[in-house]
């Protein structure tokens, strides 16, 4: 990012930041009557204006509305950095989890996300974060995504993590006949 586009990101972070600052935090409902199903029906919809609104006007920015999933997965999973970053300026948890154990940065590296992962990583997601046993960096060989799996392995994923029965990310790499990610695992550490 240039030097101008992060002092842009930065004033506009703190703006948001003076605005919710002033709002109410308490409830779900904000100020004017809007409440976490409207929050996750305009990430849903990525209307990034809307969100915005929402959240200085104090509406929670994790409520689950009778959804298993956040404002964030849910940018996160249809890969919207504008809303992520709102989100998490407004104080959504990084490291949520859904009923089936994903958390936002799960579902933006299965969508192959890179820019959301990247943000995500940098406002703290756990990186070492497994669901049904299987790590993200797992997750992200299985797929064959090199660039995330660098990112991963960067940000300190751990590539001696085991599943239940043993595999690594490096025998899914080798199984999958992915050199390219066999030798960045290898490179990172991986036992061969």
């Amino acid at each position: 990012m240039s030097r101008d586009a992060g002092s842009r990101f930065h004033f506009v972070v703190l703006v948001v930041l003076s605005l919710l600052a002033g709002c109410s935090s308490t409830g779900e409902v904000g100020d004017t009557g809007a409440t976490g199903a409207d929050l996750l029906a305009a990430v849903a919809a990525n209307e990034d204006r809307a969100v915005l609104d929402m959240l200085s006007q104090g509406v929670d920015p994790d409520p689950r509305a009778g959804s298993s999933k956040t404002p964030l997965m849910l940018a996160a999973a249809e890969g919207n950095r504008r809303i992520v970053r709102l989100l998490l300026a407004a104080g959504a948890d990084v490291n949520s989890e859904d009923n089936s154990g994903y958390t936002p940065v799960i579902h933006a590296a299965e969508n192959g996300h890179l820019s959301v992962v990247r943000a995500l990583l940098a406002a703290g997601a756990n990186v070492n974060v497994s669901q049904d046993g299987e790590s993200l960096l797992m997750k992200v060989v299985e797929a064959g995504d090199l660039l995330t799996a660098e990112m991963l392995l960067a940000a300190g994923a751990d590539v001696h993590y085991r599943r239940t029965d043993g595999t690594t990310a490096l025998d899914i790499a080798r199984a999958r006949n992915n050199q390219d990610l066999e030798m960045l695992l290898v490179q990172a550490g991986a036992a061969r």
